[in-house]
């Protein structure tokens, strides 16, 4: 499979993925992210995948205020990936932290239902808590089923550890 043809399946399954119902934080965006930055050595092209999917489905499900966390959240993960991709529990659980405190922070930041102080930041991260076990459950089992998936289709190089 060439680059071209994976970026258009995988663009056209993370955009499905987000917009069927599905558990809060529950998506393969996060896992994708992380396996594009692994396959791709070009940066910009890793970037790619998760970055057009989630502004053509942020077109259709709506745009939202946190939007920008989200986005530099994915940039963060992608930067990281490029070298712990390889321990797909280890990068998920990274990836995962990232992507709750930085999205997190700017819910608190932004909300008028917590107090601006740290007993107020604290209470935001421990609401928040259950969305970031979705969203490591599904960093790790999506990077799973990502590899497994794109393993059979090609030769991905045996290195990848859990």
């Amino acid at each position: 499979m060439n680059n071209k043809s994976f970026l258009i399946i995988s663009i056209f399954i993370l955009i499905l993925a987000r917009l069927i119902p599905h558990p809060p934080n529950f998506t393969p965006v996060i896992a994708a992210t992380m396996f594009s930055a692994y396959k791709f050595k070009n940066r910009n092209l890793s970037f790619l995948i998760p970055f057009i999917s989630m502004i053509i489905s942020d077109f259709i499900i709506g745009f939202h205020p946190n939007m920008l966390s989200v986005y530099f959240s994915l940039i963060l993960i992608s930067i990281i990936s490029r070298n712990f991709f390889e321990k797909i529990i280890i990068c998920s659980l990274f990836s995962s932290i990232i992507f709750y405190l930085i999205t997190n922070f700017q819910v608190f930041m932004q909300s008028t239902v917590y107090q601006k102080n740290i007993m107020g930041l604290v209470n935001c991260y421990i609401l928040a808590f259950p969305f970031f076990i979705m969203t490591l459950t599904s960093s790790i089992l999506f990077s799973f089923l990502i590899i497994n998936i794109y393993s059979s289709i090609t030769s991905l190089p045996q290195k990848i550890k859990i």
